[in-house]
Formats: structure tokens, C-alpha cells, sequence
């Protein structure tokens, strides 16, 4: 795999120098007040959650939020209260694909721990942590469909959901003709892509593998889904925090980092891949990738290219 390498190198709890999103001009006009003076004043942490991002950002049997993205934003701001020597209180405000940037942006959310990819469209209108995280695009089909990759699905229904990284790569695809005469079906949320597979509406599901293997292990026929292709593109996921704010940035990295070094979030993947899961004790039984595992060694703010098909 090929990496571009941008911006931050940390090493040992300090970053050297700031990198791309640490140097983004302030925008036009009135700023929120800054993140970090916020939360000291109001003593209060708001994270954006996704309801339905199983690993990563969803609710529990009692509704509340969970996951491996989740529980990096709570060590996050266990750190901050370390920092300024108070207890914080967190709050949540649940988001979607299309409504989480805008809630991070505008101050109602100070991060965001959903999946969110990285990519050079989506940091002109937001700004990220490091990655903690990387993943991209596959599809999910009917075991036995014939189906093995993009080559396979000219011509075929793909469910998408709207607002995640697949729909500009498979539109991109369409309109260049690889997928001629392939049609792109909406679906609200994850299950409901899913549940559009399993009846037979669409042909594939598109989005990136991790949440795929999650949608695969919770369905109720496991061995009648399988994950297909190579990615659309192979990318970071990170925290969504907002684009004017570039010493919060600097701060979230530097402490994310050291949370990589320690070794907490090793743990925290082992808990979320590798072990049985809540709600329903499902194991995704996803390995560590290697570009992981490097940037667990040498924390690093990198953006992931296009690889070959």
C-alpha cells in the first residue's frame, strides 16, 4: 500500500512541528470560542455520535453510546481532566453522515467519534485528529453471488449510504464508464443497507470493510454474506474536530498520541476487534492491519491514496 505522508510526527508525547490542519487560516467572521477554553469554563466534553457505526460509534441496550471510537474519546477526555486538574462532564449529540461536520463545526460538538474518513474533500471543510484507524470501501453480497469485485458490477444495484466516502468513488466510476448502466440505491442507515441485500433489492453494499464486517456478524444468517473486492481506496479514520480551532488540534493530537505509545489503544482494538462485542456478543474478528500497527510505533498524521484495483 502507498501512503502520503502529511504534516505531525510525534514522538514521546510531543509533536514536532504542526502539520496542514495545524496551519488552516481562522474562517470569516465570528469563531465559536475556542474548544479548549470551552470545555475548562463549562467543564463539560460534547461528543458527536453516530447511533449505528458498530465498532466504532452506537447505542447499547439501554441507548447509550459505545465503542471503539467512543471509548478513545472518553480516554481523551480522562486525559483532559488529568490536564486541568477537574472532573468534566461528557455530553453527547447524536449525528449522521450528512449532519456530523456541521454540528463539530458550528461548537455544538467538540469532536466527533464516528468513522469518518480523511480525504483531501472532506478537510476543506473540517479538520482532523491523527488517525487512529484505516479502512476503506468493499462491498457486502449474497454468499455465492458471483460477485468479486468492481469489475463484477456493471450493470448491478449498489446500495449506498448517502454521505459516506463510497458515493463519490462509485459516482466517479459510473460517470467515468467502469460501471456502465449501474445504479446507486439509498438506504438511510447501515441495517437498512443491509436488510436491502438480504432481500435480494441491490446487489452489493458499499461502504468501508470494517462496518461491513460488522453489519456481516450481526445479521441473522452470518454465512449468507460475504465481503468482496479490493478497496475503492485506503484510508484514515479519525476524529472530527473543528477546522478554525488549530491549537485544540494540536492538543487532541499530542495527547492521542501518547495514548498510542502507552498502549491504551492497542487494548482498546483488541477489546472492539478481537473480542466478543455488545449488544449481542458478536466477534468481528478483524487482526490489527500493518498500516496500524505502524502508526501505533510511530504516531504519525497521514492520508491514505488510491490503490490499485
Amino acid at each position: 500500500m502507498l501512503y502520503r505522508f502529511i504534516g505531525t510526527l510525534v514522538a514521546c508525547g510531543g509533536l514536532i512541528g504542526t502539520g496542514a490542519a495545524g496551519a488552516q487560516q481562522p474562517a470569516a467572521g465570528p469563531r465559536p470560542t475556542p474548544s479548549l477554553q470551552k470545555i475548562r469554563d463549562t467543564q463539560v466534553v460534547t461528543i458527536a455520535n453516530r447511533p449505528d457505526a458498530l465498532p466504532f460509534a452506537y447505542l447499547d441496550d439501554n441507548k447509550q453510546p459505545i465503542g471503539y471510537g467512543i471509548d478513545i474519546c472518553r480516554e481523551l477526555v480522562r486525559v483532559m481532566e488529568r490536564d486541568f486538574k477537574r472532573a468534566l462532564r461528557i455530553s453527547f449529540v447524536e449525528v449522521n453522515a450528512k449532519t456530523r461536520f456541521d454540528v463539530v463545526n458550528s461548537g455544538k460538538a467538540d469532536m466527533e467519534c464516528g468513522t469518518t474518513i480523511n480525504d483531501p474533500v472532506r478537510r476543506k471543510i473540517a479538520a482532523y485528529s491523527m488517525p487512529y484507524f484505516f479502512s476503506g470501501p468493499r462491498y457486502l453480497v449474497k454468499s455465492g453471488s458471483g460477485i468479486r469485485g468492481i469489475q463484477d458490477l456493471a450493470g448491478k444495484r449498489i446500495v449506498i449510504v448517502p454521505g459516506t466516502n463510497s458515493v463519490p468513488l462509485l459516482q466517479n466510476r459510473i460517470d467515468g464508464g467502469v460501471l456502465q448502466k449501474t445504479v446507486l440505491v439509498e438506504a438511510k442507515t447501515y441495517d437498512d443497507a443491509t436488510t436491502v441485500i438480504e432481500r435480494g433489492e441491490a446487489d452489493a453494499f458499499a461502504t468501508i470493510d470494517v462496518l461491513l464486517a460488522a453489519q456481516r456478524a450481526k445479521s441473522k444468517n452470518p454465512a449468507g454474506l460475504e465481503i468482496v473486492g479490493s478497496f475503492l481506496v485506503l484510508e484514515p479514520v479519525a476524529l472530527v474536530l473543528r477546522k478554525d480551532d488549530p491549537e485544540y488540534r494540536r492538543y487532541i493530537d499530542r495527547q492521542l498520541a501518547t495514548l498510542m505509545l502507552d498502549g491504551t489503544v492497542a487494548r482498546l482494538y483488541d477489546k472492539w476487534f478481537l473480542q466478543p462485542i455488545p449488544p449481542k456478543n458478536i466477534t468481528l474478528e478483524m487482526p490489527m492491519s500493518s498500516a496500524l500497527r505502524d502508526q501505533l510505533r510511530w504516531p504519525t498524521d497521514r492520508v491514505g491514496d488510491e490503490v490499485t484495483k
